[in-house]
């Protein structure tokens, strides 16, 4: 039998700005937005040790039933235009969806 499919929210940052980042993680957690599209953190923080070239950035992952769904928390109104405003000049982000197995 097939393990159904998940899909991953992949953040990686460099943050120069923590009071925006701070803003926005509060904002984030106050809408609820992750748990109203099915989401969930599996990881938030930074490697504690360096194995092969790592450029030092933090890492957000978080499990969604479907990439619909991400993509649902993506365009959410909420997200687009309370949230993720926030974050603006606090640093640099690199975004992706991942499907894997759950």
């Amino acid at each position: 039998m097939t393990e159904p499919t998940r899909a991953y929210l992949v953040v990686t940052a460099t943050v120069t700005d923590r009071e925006k980042m701070a803003a926005y993680n509060r904002a984030l957690a106050e809408t609820g937005l992750y748990a109203r599209h099915g989401g969930r953190y599996l990881l938030v923080g930074r490697a504690v040790e360096e194995l092969e070239t790592w450029d030092g950035r933090a890492i957000v992952i978080a499990e969604f039933p479907d990439v619909e769904s991400v993509r649902a928390f993506w365009n959410d109104p909420d997200y687009q235009e309370r949230v993720k405003p926030l974050r603006a000049g606090a640093g640099d982000f690199h975004v992706a969806i991942f499907e894997g197995a759950r």
